[in-house]
């Protein structure tokens, strides 16, 4: 049978936190210890540690993640605090602010997540609306032979020269 000391090291406890940030409920996570739900209850009166790890909300992890990775898409300001000693041995704490400029593979990301229907890269699902090619074809089929960069690829096994 488990018991409650052999869940109070901080592997253990992190393991409890991941749990609950996938979603699990108390009853499965006292079925994956070993234990009742009743048990568990009394786990969590008992240690204060336990009781922490299992009060991950894994609503607001989500909320804190896409709060990171919008902040991280925009770009933002961050304040570092450092304290600096003179000769003399005078303290002065001195603050920097630094630019973060917004990250490409952030914005690429939102953008195919929020809006794969305009931004996605065509691997899965509707193409995307702004698609030059798409868009020639219906206005007519116009000639793009002579722009290299709307060409296709060429395909396995196809002849890259035609026959004469």
């Amino acid at each position: 049978m488990a018991k409650i000391e052999d869940w109070l090291t901080e592997a253990r406890l992190r393991k409890l936190a991941g749990w609950r940030r996938e979603g699990r409920s108390e009853e499965e996570i006292a079925e994956k210890i070993g234990i009742s739900a009743r048990a568990l209850a009394r786990w969590k009166k008992r240690d204060e540690r336990f009781r922490r790890a299992l009060e991950v909300d894994p609503e607001a992890v989500d909320f804190q993640v896409e709060d990171a990775l919008l902040r991280k898409a925009l770009g933002y300001e961050s304040v570092e605090k450092r304290v600096e000693v003179s000769a003399k041995g005078e303290r002065k704490e001195v603050e920097t602010t630094k630019q973060v400029g917004p990250d490409m593979s952030a914005i690429s990301l939102w953008l195919k997540k929020r809006k794969g229907g305009q931004w996605g890269d065509g691997a899965a699902g509707p193409k995307p609306e702004n698609n030059l090619l798409q868009l020639l074809d219906e206005e007519g089929g116009a000639d793009v032979s002579a722009i290299p960069e709307l060409q296709f690829p060429a395909t396995a096994g196809a002849d890259l020269v035609e026959a004469e």
